[in-house]
């Protein structure tokens, strides 16, 4: 067994003399690197990075990329809304109680009516805040990518939870839960806390493993 650092995660485990020259994975980050060869004068060349594993150094880049789609997605769907909206406000109010009109005679019930002027009334503004919500949510991701204002991140995994408009409802459940079940992790939170020495990498800190193939 010889000790290498790994060229990935810079740990430091033991890889078997077979491995030398061989594609292996590290145990740790799970990048895959060729392993060292022995030199003429005895010396292990250092292994060499073949392919990194983007997830690796933290649980919070893959939920916060997803937010930060889902955010993205809601925020550009609403914008065209309320562009739509304000673009000739008589046309979509027109529309809106023509639309309740026929529903409301198609059904035979003449209450549905009242819904349209409630439509006219505060669908912009629910434009408005669902728009809010996909920025906030978008900020949420990039906070939880970046390990820093957590309370941030929990609002945007939150919010898109509740982000029930046109299709963003089918990703921003399921993306908004896994965000909150991993920022509520003790250790996950404790990493967006944890003071980072400048030039140092917390990931830098170095264990021993031995190499599994």
């Amino acid at each position: 067994m010889e000790r290498i650092v790994c060229p990935g995660c810079q740990q430091s485990i033991r890889v078997p003399e077979e491995a030398f020259g061989q594609r292996a994975q590290c145990p740790f980050c799970n990048c895959h690197f060729r392993g060292p060869v022995r030199q003429s004068d005895g010396s292990l060349a250092p292994p060499t990075l073949i392919m990194r594993n983007p997830f690796a150094r933290s649980r919070t880049v893959a939920p916060g990329l997803l937010l930060v789609m889902v955010g993205l997605l809601s925020a550009l769907t609403n914008a065209v809304n309320v562009a739509h909206t304000l673009a000739d406000r008589e046309a979509f109010e027109t529309k809106t109680r023509e639309d309740y009109e026929g529903m409301a005679e198609r059904a035979n019930e003449p209450w549905i009516r009242d819904f349209g002027e409630f439509t006219v009334k505060w669908l912009p503004v629910a434009q408005y805040a669902f728009l809010a919500m996909g920025l906030t949510t978008m900020l949420g991701g990039i906070a939880m990518i970046r390990r820093r204002f957590h309370s941030l991140a929990m609002v945007g995994a939150v919010l898109s939870l509740f982000n029930v408009v046109n299709c963003c409802c089918v990703l921003g459940f399921p993306a908004g839960g896994w965000a909150l079940f991993v920022l509520m992790n003790p250790e996950v939170r404790a990493q967006f806390f944890r003071p980072r020495a400048s030039g140092t990498p917390e990931w830098s800190t170095a264990r021993t493993r031995d190499y599994a193939s």
